[in-house]
Parts: C-alpha cells; sequence; structure tokens
C-alpha cells in the first residue's frame, strides 16, 4: 500500500468496554514500556502504550557456537505499540508489531474478527482457512489456496468444525479505504480483524463505527454464515457461571453428561495406552488406572471436593498415558485433566460444550439438523446373534465377549490380534468378521460419550484396508489361520459398530458423538464402504474402581 493511500492495513481487536484499561493489557517492566501516555483522537481521549520486548539468546545458540567455534550475539528485540481506544460499550485494541502480546486475552472478544469476516468476505474468492474439529480428535488444518478459491474448496465439514481464521478479498465501501479508492482488499478475520483502517484520526474514528456496525449486522444472507454456528464463549459471558456450576455439580458424579475426550496430539498415545496415571487432583495422592481410563474414575476423586473447588481441582489436575499396565512407563507429558473431558448442557434452547478446557455455543438449528441427519443414519441396523454381554468389570470382558460371538456360525474374533502396516504400526482390523464378511467393532457404551475410541478403531481399519496391501494380506492371513476352510471374496465393504451398555439412537449420543459419527459416515463411504449398526443385548454393568499408588510412583516423563 503507497504511502499516500488514506489506510493503513492494521490488527484491530475489540475487548471487554467494563474493565478498566489498566487491566487490558498483560503486566510489563518499566524496560520493557518507552511509551505509555494519554492521547486524544479527534477530540476522544485514548492511551497509547508502546515499548519492545528484549528477547535473550536463543535456545539452539550454543549448539550452532559448538559446531563451528563462532561466537553469536542473537539477542534481539521484539517491538510493539497498542493504542486503546473507548467506543462504548467496547474498547478497541490496535496493534502494531508485537503488540498482540501485551493484550490480556481474559479481556478480548472472541471471534471479533470472525463476524466482520462472515459479513463481508467474498465467499468465492477465500484464499485461506483454519480450522480445528470440536470432537475428541482435536484436528487442525488449515488449507490455503494462493490464487483464491470458492467455501467448497476448503473441504470444511458440515457439521462440528470449528473455523479460527480466514483470509480473503472483502468488500470494505463501509470503510475509508474502501470509499476513498472503490477497491477490494484481501483481509484476514479470526479473534482480531486486519484490515486497512485510516490514517486520518477522524476517519479512524468512523472506521471503528463502521466496523462496530458491520459485526452487528444480521447474518442470514452471507454464505459463511456457518461459522458463527459453533463458537468459543468468552470467559466473562455471563452464561459462563450457570454452566460451570453445571459442570462442577456433574464433576461430584451425577448424571451422563460427562464424557471422555483426548487432548490434542495424544490420541496414539491413548490408543495405545495400557494404563493411566492421574496426579494433582484434589487430596489423595497420585491415582493408577490400569486399563481404559473412565470419567468415574476422575469423579470419584472430585466428589470429594466442595462444588464451589472441583473445577479448580479439575483444571489443576493432570494425567500421563503409560505404556504398561503398571503405570510406571509414562509414554508423554502430563496433561491437563481439563483438556479430558467433554460435557454438555442446554440453557434456554441454546447447546453449550465444555471440550478441551473451554466452552462452546451450538446453535440449536444446527443441533437438530445434525439430530436429523444421525437419526437417519443410526436406522441402518444389522442383524445380532442372541448372544448377551454379562460384563464383570474385568478388564478382558470385550474379547471374552468377543471369543463368546465366535462360536455362532459365521463369525472369527481377531480382538487383540493386531496388524501393522507402515502408516498404523499398531491396530486392530476389527474385533469379529461377520459371517458376510463384516468388519465388526465392539465396545461397551457405558456413556453417551464413549463411542470415540470405537469409531477410531473403525477408520483406522477401513482407511487400512483401502490404501495399505499389507493391512489386506494379514487380514486374510489372520482369517484363514482362525478358520482354515474360509477364504475372503475380497475387501470388506461393511463395517459394523457394535454396542452394549446402551443402544444406538440419537438420544444416547452426546453432541459431539453425533458430530464425530457424522465425520465417520463420510470417511467410510469414501472408502466405497457402507456403515451399520447393532444392538447387543447385555445386563447391567458394575461401576469401576482406581486404586491409588503410591507417591514414589511418578517418575519422570519421557517422549
Amino acid at each position: 500500500m503507497s504511502p499516500s493511500a488514506p489506510s493503513r492495513p492494521v490488527s484491530l481487536f475489540r475487548l471487554d468496554g467494563g474493565a478498566p484499561d489498566h487491566e487490558l493489557l498483560v503486566p510489563l517492566t518499566p524496560e520493557q514500556i518507552s511509551t505509555d501516555i494519554p492521547v486524544r483522537i479527534s477530540g476522544t481521549p485514548a492511551r497509547l502504550v508502546a515499548g519492545a520486548f528484549r528477547t535473550e539468546a536463543p535456545h539452539w545458540l550454543p549448539h550452532a557456537e559448538a559446531l563451528t567455534g563462532s561466537t553469536l550475539g542473537l539477542s534481539s528485540m521484539l517491538p510493539f505499540a497498542v493504542l486503546l481506544v473507548p467506543r462504548p460499550p467496547w474498547w478497541y485494541a490496535v496493534t502494531w508489531g508485537a503488540g498482540h502480546l501485551v493484550l490480556n486475552d481474559d479481556h478480548v472478544e472472541p471471534g471479533f474478527g470472525l463476524r466482520f469476516g462472515i459479513r463481508r468476505l467474498d465467499p468465492f474468492a477465500l484464499g485461506l482457512v483454519a480450522s480445528a474439529a470440536l470432537d475428541v480428535s482435536a484436528r487442525a488444518t488449515q488449507i490455503s489456496i494462493p490464487g483464491g478459491g470458492e467455501l467448497s474448496a476448503f473441504r470444511l465439514e458440515p457439521y462440528g468444525e470449528l473455523v479460527q481464521r480466514i483470509a480473503g478479498s472483502a468488500d470494505l465501501t463501509d470503510l475509508t479505504y474502501g470509499r476513498v479508492t472503490g477497491k477490494r482488499h484481501r483481509i484476514r478475520v479470526g479473534t482480531s480483524l486486519w484490515a486497512p483502517l485510516a490514517k486520518d484520526p477522524e476517519a479512524f474514528l468512523a472506521d471503528l463505527d463502521a466496523v462496530a456496525a458491520v459485526v452487528d449486522e444480521p447474518d442470514e444472507d452471507s454464505a459463511l454464515r456457518f461459522v458463527s454456528q459453533t463458537r468459543p464463549l468468552d470467559r466473562h459471558h455471563p452464561i459462563v457461571p450457570e454452566l460451570e456450576r453445571r459442570l462442577a455439580a456433574t464433576l461430584g458424579g451425577d448424571g451422563e453428561e460427562l464424557g471422555l475426550a483426548w487432548p490434542p496430539g495424544a490420541g496414539q498415545d491413548v490408543e495405545n495406552a495400557g494404563s493411566f496415571l492421574v496426579t494433582a487432583l484434589g487430596a489423595g495422592g497420585p491415582l493408577h488406572v490400569p486399563g481404559r481410563l473412565e470419567p468415574e474414575h476422575l469423579t470419584a476423586r472430585l466428589a470429594s471436593i466442595p462444588e464451589d473447588r472441583r473445577l479448580r481441582a479439575l483444571r489443576a489436575g493432570r494425567i500421563t498415558p503409560c505404556a504398561d499396565e503398571a503405570g510406571a512407563e509414562p509414554t508423554g507429558a502430563p496433561l491437563p485433566a481439563a483438556k479430558w473431558l467433554a460435557y454438555e448442557t442446554t440453557v434456554e434452547h441454546t447447546r453449550y460444550v465444555f471440550h478441551q478446557g473451554r466452552w462452546y455455543r451450538i446453535g440449536e438449528t444446527y443441533v437438530a439438523q445434525m439430530r436429523e441427519q444421525v437419526s437417519d443414519l443410526l436406522a441402518r441396523r444389522h442383524p445380532w446373534p442372541a448372544v448377551t454381554w454379562k460384563p464383570s468389570g474385568a478388564p478382558d470382558d470385550e474379547h471374552r465377549y468377543c471369543r463368546l460371538v465366535a462360536e455362532q456360525p459365521g463369525y472369527v474374533c481377531l480382538d487383540r490380534d493386531v496388524a501393522s502396516t507402515p502408516l498404523h504400526p499398531r491396530f486392530e482390523l476389527c474385533d469379529l468378521l461377520g459371517p458376510e464378511d463384516e468388519l465388526i467393532h465392539v465396545k461397551w457404551l457405558g456413556r453417551a460419550t464413549a463411542a470415540s475410541h470405537l469409531y477410531t478403531q473403525a477408520l483406522v481399519s477401513a482407511e487400512a484396508l483401502h490404501d495399505e496391501p499389507q493391512a489386506m494380506a494379514q487380514l486374510v492371513d489372520k482369517v484363514s489361520t482362525s478358520d482354515p476352510g474360509r477364504v475372503l471374496s475380497g475387501a470388506p465393504d461393511t463395517v459394523v459398530l457394535a454396542a452394549a451398555g446402551r443402544s444406538w439412537h440419537v438420544d444416547e449420543l452426546f453432541t459431539l458423538s453425533q458430530v464425530a459419527l457424522l465425520r465417520l459416515d463420510r470417511a467410510v463411504r469414501a472408502l466405497r464402504a457402507t456403515l451399520a449398526f447393532a444392538n447387543i443385548p447385555y445386563t447391567a454393568k458394575k461401576k469401576v474402581s482406581a486404586r491409588r499408588i503410591p507417591t514414589q510412583r511418578r517418575g519422570g516423563t519421557r517422549r
């Protein structure tokens, strides 16, 4: 943009208007601040804070010096400037350089820039979309199309996709830049809005008001409206205290709305874990959980803590997957316990979800559409033999049940008979192979949120059999070993999810489980297979328990 242009691109944030200006910034040392003065913008009082973060030598410097015998002086400075402007009922913050690092996240409005982008971005000229899956996988994706493309080119999931950032061409006729130049401009939106704002003080204030007016417009006619259907809640949103009160009550073991979710990047460690180590979760010392982790392992400890302190205890707790059943071989760093739990509740017809340690709002129309699709999907029923699952509480319950079913004509038990390929070093092809070569995955669903492991197992198996010849060869070999007279006619094209503990019904599934199920169906269909569902007859299961381990078992962690 030329020096004579009426505007310059800046990052614009919106902050809590009820907070005093000294709370809007993180604490800074006198050495970091070069300027902190009141200013006036066309008569409006504002505050300008500028300075620099001085960085020490980078952590890799000793290695470079040791290899070369050279001394490298590479400390540096990160300059920043922040202009705080009150425009009731909000504060606006314009940042330059590293200014975004100075803002107090507790007072920043999440999704402010996205709300502008939904209303002004051209859906046919998007350059970048960054998103994350609002499900147990916590998958993050960023797709760039340098020449720009329409929304469909970014392969967003219709449900459970949390869009975090978008860049693209936008209509800025509301702002000084658009009115003066008559041109569109490539903007970036997320928590902030990166767009050209006027250099003239009076026009700058007019631009702030114009941005506010755009953000408050209805979005019914926008092709990007779906982006706002699932949004993170501001920590200071007035509904949060009620949501956290409900969650705290549930953490005492009341209700079935609580389930497990996997922290980002922990999926493989969880799938291969022999046990889990829970530390710093209230009083009582470390907790060792052999086998699979269940919400009851956490709520049993939290129930003894006063309700108003449970969330604090949950956020302080840490959970470590361990490779062995004794809990002596950690496979990664301890991860916050709050990121292992998912919870949902409805307040005044709006669904709220606690996921990865924070709250999200899900639009009711969105939920209704998703429930309708899930109901249609669950109508694909698969017949099941009259073999009742009678759980004993032992870790091998599932395996013993699969062996019982395998006594029926046409069934082969492959539970615990793991396969290995270059892309999937250790996985189960299925728990049972059915009479018509169906890949059957078996799981006890004690809670509405417990289906995630089943979905993951089914998807990994289907992908491996479709994409890796070694997987199909191993399936043929395992089947012929278990049933010498049986020959597979080809790759299985039916994937069956068989569940006990609850029936396959939309009301029995957590919202995030519904999201993941629709994604699984799309993925399986893309692999030219069909998803089906079976209800296993069962008797009630006893509650699980965990046992304490000596404090010295904390041990170090290793990756």
